[in-house]
């Protein structure tokens, strides 16, 4: 458990429960002395973040099948993301792996995805005797919410840590255009843009002439 609670990590913390929980919630844990009911831990690894240009998000459905996703590839749900979804995973490939497979999902909506690694603060909340929250704030988890607010839908969006740890996966991944952005001599992300579905209605490659 971390020493030290800032301020700013509570703040960040009652945002996101406010967003997803009811009120009453939110005033059973902040209405308390936190060191009850809230702790923080360093955590590690390589985040996943879903997210959806359309304001109203994504239905049930398919919020049914990123989760399942997640699961079967090994990842951690975040209970209060701040897009659609917001995923842990220990192995940086098995996220490169949920993240592909996301954008095969047979439906309508086109993910933006973004993905980060390094480390976060898990904040751990004890809602009753046997509901516990994990919610994980800063570091890799925002930077993988800013890397995926910046990549086409469609496509999937690498910070330079994690391209550095599936480089080899990726140089072999096949319907694969990857596109690397800098910053000077820097290297500022990484994109990668996959051959459509064959009933896409948009095509990321459209421009491209590659449909």
């Amino acid at each position: 458990m971390l020493p030290e609670v800032s301020s700013l990590l509570l703040d960040a913390l009652s945002e996101r429960l406010l967003r997803h929980l009811p009120s009453s919630v939110w005033r059973q844990v902040f209405l308390r002395p936190h060191q009850e009911v809230i702790h923080f831990w360093q955590h590690s690894g390589t985040w996943v973040c879903v997210a959806a240009q359309q304001p109203w998000g994504v239905g049930a459905e398919v919020r049914s099948q990123i989760e399942a996703l997640a699961f079967h590839h090994g990842g951690e749900l975040d209970a209060c993301p701040q897009s659609v979804a917001l995923v842990r995973f220990d192995d940086a490939s098995s996220a490169l792996d949920m993240a592909r497979a996301l954008q095969d999902l047979a439906c309508d909506q086109r993910f933006q995805v973004g993905l980060a690694s390094g480390e976060c603060t898990l904040a751990t909340v004890q809602l009753n005797d046997i509901e516990l929250l994990r919610v994980m704030l800063g570091g890799a988890a925002d930077q993988a919410e800013s890397v995926a607010r910046m990549v086409a839908p469609g496509s999937i969006r690498l910070a330079p840590q994690t391209m550095m740890l599936v480089d080899e996966v990726v140089s072999v991944m096949p319907g694969c255009m990857v596109t690397t952005e800098f910053e000077g001599e820097e290297i500022a992300a990484t994109s990668l843009t996959f051959t459509p579905r064959y009933n896409a209605q948009l095509s990321t490659f459209a421009g491209l002439g590659l449909t």
